[in-house]
């Protein structure tokens, strides 16, 4: 299969080639995002696409250049389609913890990309995992919402802060919520007892840990 690197080479030499080729293989790969919704929509387009290349490409340009689309559309209707069935698992986590709620993550979600890095997938692993952790400890409402939202974004920020990867980056905040406190140290972020009872301690929270709810 084609790989992505080999697919961008593919969409720069089509437009050189001819823009209207470009144009079709870059719609081509953008409808594989809901292939799931646009089947009809992808086999037409897909025609198009081999109908336009068929007109640019010439002997064995043509054959090289028909094998690689090839690939290219079997590796993003992959892609598509393991896209899809993610982000249809992670909606039924994020449905489950938010209730009427997971409207609010919806839209976040399709904003984080641009917000903090992550892509609309991710956004909702993170916010369903940790929104599940959180309501299992006794949090609800807007605080639930608010905090998911706040500790997935804060995965962004730390893959991109200390370049990790952003799964890497979750894993930690993750741990840290959790009760581990080694994977954060490794950042330099010590959240023992006795850190946190200081931090609550100078924000005017005069209530030890152990008695908190």
């Amino acid at each position: 299969m084609a790989t992505k690197a080999e697919l961008r080479a593919l969409i720069t030499l089509a437009g050189k080639i001819d823009p209207s080729l470009q144009a079709a293989i870059m719609k081509f790969t953008k409808m594989n995002l809901n292939l799931t919704q646009n089947t009809k929509k992808t086999a037409n387009l897909m025609g198009s696409v081999w109908k336009i290349a068929k007109g640019v490409f010439a002997g064995n340009l043509m054959t090289k250049g028909l094998s690689i689309i090839s690939n290219a559309i079997k590796t993003v209707t992959s892609d598509g389609i393991e896209l899809a069935s993610s982000l249809a698992e992670v909606q039924n986590v994020v449905d489950t913890t938010f209730g009427e709620s997971s409207r609010i993550i919806d839209q976040w979600a399709a904003k984080a990309l641009e917000a903090f890095g992550l892509s609309e997938l991710q956004a909702k692993q993170f916010t369903g995992t940790i929104g599940a952790i959180l309501k299992s400890s006794g949090i609800s409402g807007q605080y639930l919402v608010q905090m998911s939202e706040n500790l997935a974004a804060l995965a962004g920020d730390f893959a991109s802060f200390y370049n990790l990867d952003h799964e890497e980056a979750f894993s930690k905040i993750r741990s840290g919520i959790s009760g581990q406190t080694e994977p954060l140290k490794q950042l330099g972020i010590n959240m023992s007892i006795a850190n946190l009872e200081a931090f609550a301690l100078s924000k005017g929270i005069k209530v030890a840990y152990k008695d908190m709810d």
